[in-house]
């Protein structure tokens, strides 16, 4: 008996859950990181059987963890083989005859699975879920699915409830995102980006490796450190996967407490860099025009000092989308902002 539901499918009353994995080790996005986080020996039975190279599509990894609420038999189904690579509905079929293999052999009563996938792995869930029915509609078990939904995230922003011990980079990240959204725009992962990126630059070692991105400089342990602050300080990246644009919600009861650990635990010259990069950003904090100023920058920063018409060229050597948004005269402007701010910071 198949039935079809939405929400968390961690929350699932069955003897079994399906987690949908790679085969290289990574539970970094979606549900594979709540299975990462709520059952943690499971993944550590994953990544070893990954470093062996003993999971692959068609093979299915059968854990059980002891929680508080009783054993749980966790179900690892591989999807994908690298972490960044798009699912084949090959491996679903593959995973589904083992797992219905998996039924008949042990005998397992219930289960829940999600869209198996159809999420990163972009799969059409109108193609799995007819397969999902031809395998174990037939099996004489409770087969809990969990449909595509779009609302799930808001479900895990009403129960992630989590506490982050504040650091100083994570206090000053922050204090710049409530700063940024008083200015009246909203926090993001892309603006996160670019003012961790400024922050560096303006002399805070945060140690952030930025690359030459789709929407400047990027670096990915901006979002890491977002996610150890979410639940507590922000939302949005419940599952880790935001999009760059997509909002994050800053939890503003909390506001007060960042704004005591910048008083007395960050120094006089973090704060100063905290004021500064409200400066630099003034005037460029609508997405156009930060993306350039930010772009700019990491240029100026790998290449030296530029004349206007080579970091034209640089911006347009970037990518099509650098080129298409390299105005002349908007890079003249943010040009000119940064050599006046740098000239600002020489004689402060």
């Amino acid at each position: 008996m198949i039935e079809y539901t939405t929400g968390n499918l961690l929350d699932a009353d069955t003897d079994a859950l399906v987690n949908t994995v790679n085969t290289v080790g990574v539970m970094g996005k979606g549900i594979a990181l709540q299975f990462k986080e709520q059952f943690p020996e499971n993944f550590k039975r994953y990544a070893d059987a990954c470093k062996r190279k003993e999971l692959e599509p068609g093979k299915l990894l059968v854990t059980t963890e002891h929680t508080v609420s009783g054993d749980k038999t966790i179900i690892n189904f591989p999807t994908k083989t690298e972490w960044y690579r798009k699912s084949s509905y090959k491996y679903i079929e593959a995973g589904l005859v083992a797992l219905a293999e998996l039924i008949q052999r042990t005998g397992i009563r219930s289960m829940a699975l999600p869209p198996l996938g159809c999420g990163h792995g972009g799969l059409d869930w109108k193609k799995v879920r007819p397969m999902i029915e031809q395998h174990l509609g037939h099996l004489g078990v409770r087969v809990v699915v969990y449909e595509p939904n779009e609302a799930v995230k808001a479900i895990l922003q009403k129960q992630e409830q989590r506490d982050a011990k504040l650091t100083p980079a994570r206090a000053m990240l922050l204090h710049a995102l409530f700063d940024f959204e008083r200015q009246g725009e909203r926090a993001s992962l892309f603006v996160a980006n670019k003012l961790a990126f400024f922050l560096q630059s303006l002399g805070e070692p945060l140690r952030l490796k930025f690359v030459a991105h789709h929407y400047g400089p990027y670096s990915v342990q901006v979002e890491n450190v977002l996610y150890h602050l979410n639940g507590a300080f922000l939302r949005g990246l419940e599952q880790k996967n935001a999009k760059p644009f997509e909002e994050l919600q800053l939890v503003h009861d909390r506001k007060a407490e960042v704004e005591r650990y910048v008083e007395t635990e960050l120094n006089a010259e973090q704060r100063a860099r905290l004021q500064r990069l409200t400066e630099l950003v003034h005037g460029f904090r609508a997405a156009y025009a930060l993306e350039l100023l930010a772009s700019i920058a990491y240029i100026r920063q790998q290449e030296g000092h530029m004349e206007t018409d080579l970091i034209l060229a640089r911006m347009k050597e970037w990518s099509p989308r650098k080129k298409a948004m390299a105005d002349p005269e908007m890079v003249r402007v943010a040009q000119e902002h940064l050599e006046e701010f740098g000239q600002r910071m020489a004689q402060a």
